[in-house]
């Protein structure tokens, strides 16, 4: 019996359990895939709300006419679904131009990443298995006339296939989850135990010009530095509330908000612009390993006082934290 028919159903297995996963995942977490449109700079013709909302359900429906198609319109499905890989393709192309890291959230929280050069290896690859079906299809094959020249052996190859793939996810998985949890031992260690560190050495520019380094600062008052990138959701979302913040915890401590240029940072406008700082080279994001948005509370001692922590719930937290260190009910949170 002809191997064809197996290797073409691990193709098409293997691109509607990544549109099936990619889909599922994005209905899980809304927010990421409005904040993924966000952060890659989609062109303003697709509007964001409405394609977040019905890019999942596409995903879904194309992953499941892959494989009941007949042969007639197996093309149909196909080409939609390589002219989608090569869409994303190309977003996350034009990604690693930009001047800032960029969070793609692909494939909703659980692919929630750095867009690097191996994000763009792997949509090409997808982009070659779509291309690969669509071929097939033109050919007058289908997901379902494969299934029917499968013999005893060819669904025998197709399971053994199956189950590889499925003990590597389980491994993955297990990896994974024993890394989350000895990273929140580890976090909770050190919450537990915070020892005080210097201010490293780190300078801001004011939108007027001058530099500012942290240590002079915080040598007037206790900071929080937070750190923003233009085009991301939740820096976004984030920007939104330091005003607020900015105003209770004043005079007490004062906000310095930095952002990775100075376009950026004119650019704002979710915050006060006299907040507003931006770093030369990245310098302070650099030294703290920040990833934003991110926080640190500098102390008027010379010493760090919180942080640094990255990502949206926890500078929320860490602001909230230092609330209720000075005595101040913390921020009320929206009614979701």
């Amino acid at each position: 019996m002809s191997s064809a028919p197996v290797a073409v159903l691990v193709l098409l297995l293997t691109l509607s359990a990544v549109l099936l996963t990619s889909g599922a995942a994005k209905l899980r977490d809304a927010r990421a895939t409005q904040d993924a449109f966000v952060a890659l700079r989609v062109p303003s013709v697709v509007p964001v709300g409405p394609s977040a909302a019905a890019l999942p359900w596409a995903e879904i429906v194309l992953a499941v006419l892959l494989l009941v198609s007949p042969a007639a319109v197996a093309w149909l499905p196909a080409a939609l679904v390589l002219l989608l890989m090569l869409a994303y393709t190309a977003l996350i192309a034009r990604a690693l131009r930009f001047d800032e890291s960029v969070s793609c959230s692909c494939f909703g929280s659980i692919g929630s990443h750095e867009v690097g050069p191996r994000t763009l290896g792997r949509n090409i690859l997808l982009s070659v298995i779509a291309a690969i079906v669509l071929w097939y299809a033109l050919q007058g094959g289908s997901a379902v006339d494969a299934f029917g020249e499968l013999g005893a052996a060819g669904w025998w190859a197709l399971l053994a296939t199956a189950a590889a793939v499925a003990v590597a996810l389980l491994v993955a998985a297990a990896s994974s989850s024993a890394h989350s949890a000895e990273r929140d031992v580890l976090q909770d260690a050190e919450i537990a135990d915070y020892e005080r560190q210097p201010i490293p050495y780190g300078v801001v520019h004011r939108l007027d010009g001058h530099p500012l380094t942290l240590v002079e600062a915080a040598t007037s008052q206790a900071r929080l530095v937070i750190a923003l990138n233009a085009n991301c959701g939740p820096c976004v979302r984030t920007g939104e509330k330091i005003d607020e913040w900015a105003r209770r915890l004043h005079p007490v401590i004062g906000v310095i908000v930095v952002y990775p240029d100075e376009h950026a940072a004119r650019g704002q406008t979710g915050h006060s612009p006299e907040l507003s700082t931006y770093e030369p080279d990245w310098n302070v994001r650099r030294v703290f390993g920040l990833l934003p948005p991110s926080a640190v509370l500098l102390g008027a001692d010379g010493f760090l006082a919180g942080g640094p922590v990255s990502g949206e719930d926890e500078v929320r937290d860490l602001v909230e934290a230092v609330f209720i260190e000075l005595g101040a009910p913390p921020p009320e949170q929206p009614v979701s």
